[in-house]
């Protein structure tokens, strides 16, 4: 998991002039609130060989060069 200032850090180092403006919806943020903190996945990594593939930076990278792809088709 990760904050929203962890988020445009990492989006910054790929665009440094990007700046983020956002303002927490109460009704939404107790939603999330009431959700885990984390998740536990030990029985998916030990049964299935589950493991993540994506890490903030890999997340990051991944996100902005589809959007690239997307804004260049159209």
């Amino acid at each position: 998991s990760f904050t929203p200032e962890q988020l445009a850090a990492e989006i910054r180092k790929h665009l440094p002039g990007f700046r983020i403006r956002y303002q927490v919806d109460p009704a939404r943020q107790a939603i999330a609130d009431s959700w885990p903190r984390h998740m536990n996945d030990e029985a998916a990594r030990a049964e299935w060989g589950w493991q993540a593939e994506y890490d903030l930076p890999a997340m990051v990278k991944d996100m902005l060069e589809q959007i690239e792809l997307k804004l260049h088709k159209s």
